[in-house]
């Protein structure tokens, strides 16, 4: 704002207010008065413009507003300017001038239109006047007038336009629903418009015209006639929705919504429409994405509306009839809406929120009362309603467990035969039974103290929308229910024609495990027939009886128990084994039936069948979220959204956290300690364990006097800091057990945790009420008891340390096989925790399935060292896991991304089962649920390694993450450095030494060129990556010394050195070294800073990355040829030691021992490593040459030095530069699939069928320019190195982040360049920081493609042509 003069403007409001307030001045005189005023308010702050004679102004400019005819000339036009003027500058005399006139004044003048730029005016007004004074426009018909003469506005102008009628619906009072009716008509035109903005702002305005109406069955039958029905639908059908903005289709959906809740006729127009349909198109959409829960509410609700309600007051009862007369006269209707049964069966199972589930149950209870008994018959075959009650009756949310039984009571009066017989076998009789009794017992030992649950009855109710309402679900209503049921239609006796399912499921059980033990223990060479037999025993069980057999037979059954039992040889039952020959029998025991397990479970019956494991892995999945409350989800008031997190999150040292206050107490048993008088305020992370160090220095009794309160006041200070750092030394003579209400706190539990848990027994989620911060939490100690000095988690490790030690083979030492072999998970979960048993089956089947290949060559080889397997070439078996996927659980993924949104989730608020389940059994959660764990979690480790560094101490701010790679609150600082592109590796090593420890982002430019910001960055993270590829370095397998690059077909993997050499080819090794920790450093800063390398390492490297011990099963991995011939040379060895041990004999040993019918001798193999003579496994390994009789000495040699020993200090200091900037063991929730798409980017660069909806086009170019369509053709025609040069041109990077071309921020943008001379002499140019191309308008494709393929050649390798 320009400064002001306050004699000039003085002199100047002397003049002009006494003319504009004089009524008998000319027009002239008036006119040149208003301009002087205006150039005054213009530039004047709010302080002036209130000191001005504001009432004199405010009486007189609407009048003059309202003067017509004449030579009135300029004056309504200015008048209306200054009061545009005045209110901008000074919002708080919107309302004055509204008293006396101003709105109406210039409503009218809009209306007799005569002149286009004072009908601009009056809207700049009126665009400040509906934002203070909406109710006042509203009752004087502002959104109409507006709206009158919206076509001669120009395009700015309509927005003000829009803008003004949305200030004015905005929570409108019902009052003006007449009023606010006025401008539907207009708003309905727009509907047909192109602009994007224009028709989101008329839907949004339409939206709260009917939320405003939604009580008024008159004026919403008007909006239904309106013909708004037909035209929303018409943008939202044939998947028009996806095109829409996501706050245009929910108010579309908010609209259709509110509309249907009142009108029976607007539900007949949306089922003639095929609303159910897009229910099933967006709901099947909406419920597969994790931030998606708003819009599954809504449709739900919309589906709700559509049906008439099952209760309602005698106000609407014409309504209830008239929508059960629409649907009930076409039957069709109902039929659409079955269709969508089933995925509001899927949406309430996996659903995180109580509300959703509720919600859904209310929907299906819908469905259900207007449906016949055969309707219901037929949808009990397609959706497995039965099932799904159990499932609703096994959470402990009242208004959920009500809903269900009130369905399942329709369900029996309407067939009670059919549902008595579906409820027993899918166990809603027993859920039932088991609420009776349970209500019984929680009735009378209810408790104080208990968070109340949240009411949900309100929640789909259109005739109420107070919140202080009284629940309408009775203290005993779930009770009475439940015993009515039970009484009325399960007090018969057992049919004979319904035989007692679950004890036949039970003897199928037995048998087929009785069968398998039998058949563990019979050698196949003993009873050739008996894996015949067992093959279509486990067949007939895993492909035919288990698909039939309901969740509540498998569980009650015992199956799983059985099955654990069986696979890990009864170790469920034991701990401990008398001695290490018994402990080697049972390891080669477990191995065994796992073998046998997998080939039964991975092989199918005919083509068209589904593998057993995939039947078992759902089966035991859908167990598992009959457990819902083993996970519940603990929230505070305030949610934030996280649904693109792309980067690590950081947080500075000294930002303030949550905290928790801790007010300990010595229990009243205990003597010898003493009593704590402070109160702790702890951070949200802490756990007894870290607090017991920082007590027992204060309260163990001593000759020494008490500490000063000085110095617990410093102590209590101190606390969080101490308890992040994790460095205090512990006293291992004496431990502390506490305890909140009477309840022992597990040690590794957060106290934070373990009190909302106590707090709130009986609740499915935990909502957390602000007066939890306020209040001391009261905590007991007492000294530890000597029976509980080793806790369960060190009592897993030692014997999992004793299992080590007898694995002769690395992959048996993958967690799942120690799982097995232990038969307990590696965590503190409760064993009697029913969902314990579900999780430890489904870790030993993933790791099963994973490691499936290596089970059964391993299982093959044994075999043809027994002689059942005569071909060498059948080491090989043809079998193929399941994918990955079907191990993910819906529900426990959309459970952690909620309880991700929560706000204090970075300062702790993490249930253990989120910490349990990621860090055990990762697989049960999507990969991008899993990144954005991370994301929020890392920085935890991260800033521990920072604060642990010598390195110099750096600030940065918060930053929470938003939107993609580098979009974020409150950034960090950046660091910016210079590097020269032909002594690169050098610059990036020294950058990384120095900034590794360091919390800010790396910027990089490059020496000479003009870019700086985010693409050159990309391009030095993609050019280092590419250097450390070139031959000559000695880092990896391949590197013959040649110059050019590295090529590896199977990714790079360490080339071996023995730990004799010190240089070789003339490289020196510790150089080789220095490298790999570059590369370490170069991985964790990419992580971290969300950058992508251009690195083709092989999925062998990866697996090291994620600390797992490579084998010689690794080896095929990283050269095929190589690792299929050390793989059968280990079968001959194993042949020979069985034949050594054996009384068989056979009738040609030699043959027997050949390699493909050649002699071990007659190969002319010295033991030097293959591929690489110089690196010898024995000293004068070149003059040993391979024999029969060294050939396993042969082996073991190739195997270490291939993945062991000859790769140990390259990937030690590997792992020592990742782990300088974060804990290296944070990565291990990921896959080595998961791990290339973090740090290399999408391989699929972008599908061809919808470019047009990820690029922008502006300045010049839209998507109807022919210059675009051009573009567009040949981005399709591009094959994937061009692609790769494309996206590198655009962005530095040759991949694309995670998430692909819809993920780039900003959005990847082509404008038109502005051409001086011949348009077809230019070339493209970019930014690659704002995505950013600047693209001439050639005269033909040709062209266009030609000057395009130049630009991304000649543009690589440096920042000029931009």
């Amino acid at each position: 704002m320009a400064e002001v003069d306050p004699e000039a403007t003085a002199a100047v409001l002397s003049y002009a207010v006494p003319v504009i307030a004089d009524e008998a001045a000319g027009a002239g005189e008036t006119a040149a008065a208003l301009a002087a005023l205006c150039d005054v308010l213009t530039v004047s702050g709010a302080d002036l413009i209130v000191s001005l004679p504001i009432a004199v102004l405010a009486k007189r400019l609407p009048k003059l507003v309202a003067a017509a005819g004449g030579g009135d000339g300029d004056v309504p036009l200015l008048a209306a300017r200054a009061i545009a003027e005045a209110c901008e500058g000074a919002p708080q005399l919107a309302p004055i001038f509204t008293k006396y006139g101003a709105v109406k004044a210039l409503c009218d003048r809009l209306l007799a239109v005569d002149d286009i730029e004072l009908a601009e005016e009056c809207l700049r007004a009126l665009d400040s006047l509906s934002l203070e004074c909406p109710d006042d426009c509203l009752r004087l018909g502002v959104a109409a007038a507006v709206l009158q003469f919206f076509d001669f506005l120009s395009i700015s102008k309509q927005k003000v336009a829009l803008r003004i009628v949305s200030n004015i619906f905005n929570e409108y009072d019902e009052d003006y629903v007449a009023t606010a009716m006025e401008a539907v008509p207009s708003l309905c035109t727009l509907l047909q418009s192109a602009d994007k903005t224009v028709l989101g702002s008329s839907i949004s305005c339409l939206a709260m015209v009917a939320a405003g109406a939604s009580g008024n069955v008159e004026h919403m039958g008007k909006l239904c006639e309106s013909n708004v029905i037909e035209a929303t639908m018409s943008l939202m059908n044939n998947g028009g929705w996806k095109s829409l903005s996501d706050e245009t289709s929910t108010d579309i959906l908010g609209l259709l919504k509110n509309i249907s809740s009142v009108s029976a006729k607007a539900v007949k127009s949306l089922f003639e429409l095929d609303v159910c349909e897009l229910l099933k198109e967006m709901i099947s959409y909406y419920s597969c994405s994790h931030d998606g829960n708003d819009k599954v509410k809504m449709l739900v609700d919309l589906m709700y509306q559509l049906m008439p309600p099952l209760k309602t007051s005698d106000q609407y009862s014409e309504l209830v009839i008239a929508k059960k007369n629409v649907i009930m006269e076409q039957r069709t209707y109902i039929n659409q809406l079955a269709s969508v049964a089933t995925l509001i069966v899927q949406v309430a199972k996996s659903a995180a929120l109580s509300s959703i589930c509720y919600n859904c149950a209310v929907v299906i209870g819908n469905i259900v009362e207007l449906s016949t008994s055969d309707f219901l018959m037929e949808l009990q075959k397609i959706v497995n309603l039965s099932s799904f009650l159990t499932c609703l009756l096994a959470r402990k949310n009242r208004h959920v467990v009500y809903e269900t039984l009130k369905i399942s009571r329709t369900l029996l009066t309407k067939h009670k035969q059919f549902f008595f017989e579906t409820f027993t076998k899918e166990g809603v009789k027993h859920a039932i039974c088991s609420i009776v009794s349970q209500e019984l017992n929680n009735h009378q030992s209810k408790r104080k103290n208990e968070v109340e649950e949240s009411c949900l009855c309100f929640y789909l109710d259109s005739e109420s929308s107070s919140t202080d309402e009284a629940c309408r679900i009775e203290d005993n209503a779930i009770m009475k229910l439940a015993e009515e049921i039970k009484t009325s239609f399960f007090a018969v006796k057992g049919s004979k024609k319904s035989p007692n399912r679950i004890g036949l499921a039970l003897q199928i059980v037995r048998d087929f495990f009785a069968r398998l033990n039998v058949h563990s223990m019979t050698p196949p060479i003993e009873n050739p027939d008996s894996c015949k037999q067992l093959s279509d025993l486990s067949r007939r069980l895993l492909s035919d009886d288990l698909p039939v057999t309901s969740t509540f037979e498998f569980v009650e059954s015992g199956s799983i128990k059985y099955l654990a039992d069986y696979l890990s040889n009864g170790a469920c039952f034991y701990e401990n084994l008398k001695n290490g020959q018994e402990l080697v029998g049972h390891i080669n025991e477990v191995r065994s039936r796992l073998q046998k397990f997998t080939y039964l479970a991975l092989t199918r019956s005919n083509e068209s069948s589904e593998k057993p494991l995939a039947v078992l892995v759902e089966k035991l999945l859908d167990a598992l979220h009959m457990y819902y409350d083993s996970f519940p989800v603990m929230l505070s008031d305030e949610q934030c959204p996280r649904e693109s997190m792309m980067i690590p999150l950081r947080f500075s040292e000294d930002q303030e956290r949550t905290t928790l206050e801790l007010k300990f107490r010595k229990s009243h048993r205990e003597k010898e300690l003493d009593k704590y008088r402070n109160v702790l305020s702890v951070d949200l992370f802490s756990t007894p364990d870290d607090i017991e160090s920082v007590l027992l220095p204060h309260i163990c009794k001593t000759n020494d006097q008490e500490p000063s309160s000085k110095n617990q006041e410093k102590e209590a200070n101190q606390m969080t800091k101490f308890v992040e750092s994790k460095t205090g030394d512990r006293n291992k003579s004496l431990r502390l057990t506490f305890s909140y209400r009477g309840t022992i706190l597990p040690p590794s539990a957060t106290f934070f945790e373990s009190i909302l848990r106590l707090m709130d027994k009986v609740q499915s989620d935990v909502l957390i009420d602000s007066s939890f911060w306020d209040e001391e939490h009261k905590i007991t100690y007492r000294r530890r008891n000597k029976r509980d000095e080793i806790s369960s988690r060190n009592s897993y490790n030692t014997l999992l340390s004793h299992m080590h030690e007898n694995l002769q083979q690395s992959w048996l030492k993958d967690p799942f096989f120690s799982t097995t072999l232990i038969g307990k998970l590696p965590s503190d979960l409760d064993e009697s925790d029913p969902s314990y048993n579900i999780l430890f089956m489904l870790k030993v089947l993933e790791g099963l399935n994973r490691l499936s290949n290596q089970l059964l060559v391993d299982d093959q080889i044994g075999k043809f060292a027994e002689g059942t397997l005569l071909d060498m070439n059948d080491l090989k078996v043809p079998i193929y896991p399941i994918p990955r996927h079907q191990f993910m659980s819906n529900l426990l993924t959309k459970k952690l991304e909620l309880q991700m949104q929560d706000s204090l989730f970075e300062d702790g608020l993490i249930p253990s089962w989120c910490v349990y389940l990621v860090e055990t059994c990762p697989f049960l959660l999507s990969f991008d649920t899993r990144w954005k764990y991370f994301c929020l979690t890392v920085h935890r480790s991260f800033l521990t390694n920072q604060a642990n560094s010598s390195s110099e101490q750096i600030d940065s701010s918060s930053d929470q993450v938003n939107s993609s790679v580098d979009q974020v609150k409150n950034p960090p600082q950046t660091k910016r450095y210079r590097v020269t592109r032909s002594t690169i590796l050098e610059d990036a090593a020294s950058l990384m030494i120095s900034h590794c420890p360091s919390s800010r982002i790396i910027e990089v430019e490059f020496d000479g060129e003009v870019g700086t910001g985010r693409g050159p960055t990309f391009e030095f993270y993609t050019t280092v990556s590419h250097e450390l590829q070139r031959a000559g370095l000695g880092m990896w397998r391949g590197d013959n010394g040649a110059s050019g690059f590295i090529h590896a077909p199977f990714g790079l993997f360490p080339k071996p050195w023995s730990s004799s050499s010190t240089s070789s080819q003339g490289i020196d090794f510790s150089e080789v070294i220095h490298k790999f920790k570059l590369l370490g450093h170069l991985v964790a800063r990419a992580v971290l800073d969300g950058r992508i390398l251009d690195i083709p390492l092989s999925k062998a490297f990866y697996k090291i990355m994620l600390e797992q011990e490579l084998n010689i099963y690794d080896i095929p991995l990283i050269d095929p040829e190589l690792g299929k011939t050390v793989i059968e040379f280990q079968a001959l060895v194993s042949r020979k030691k069985f034949l050594e041990t054996s009384s068989i004999q056979t009738s040609s040993p030699a043959a027997d021992l050949s390699f493909h019918n050649v002699a071990l001798d007659d190969l002319c193999i010295d033991f030097t490593l293959p591929g690489n003579p110089e690196y010898e496994l024995v000293p004068r390994g070149s003059d040993k040459m391979l024999t029969l009789d060294n050939l396993g000495e042969y082996v073991s040699l190739v195997v270490d030095a291939t993945v062991k020993s000859g790769i140990a200090t390259q990937i030690e200091a590997f792992k020592s530069g990742i782990n300088e900037v974060f804990a290296l063991k944070t990565l291990k929730m990921f896959t080595e699939e998961d791990m290339e798409r973090i740090l290399c980017g999408e391989h699929d660069a972008w599908a061809s069928n919808n470019l047009e909806d990820h690029i922008e086009f502006e300045h010049g170019y839209d998507t109807s320019s022919p210059s675009v369509i051009s573009f567009l053709e040949i981005l399709r025609e591009f094959g994937r190195e061009e692609q790769r040069a494309f996206i590198q041109f655009t962005t530095g990077a040759p991949q694309l982040p995670l998430g692909g071309l819809a993920s780039l921020d900003p959005k990847l943008t082509v404008v038109r360049k502005q051409c001086d001379g011949n348009v077809d002499d230019e070339l493209p140019s970019v930014n690659t920081c704002r995505h950013f191309i600047k693209l001439p308008p050639y005269s033909s494709k040709d062209i266009m493609r030609k000057k395009l393929k130049y630009a991304l050649s000649e543009g690589l390798g440096s920042f000029h042509l931009s």
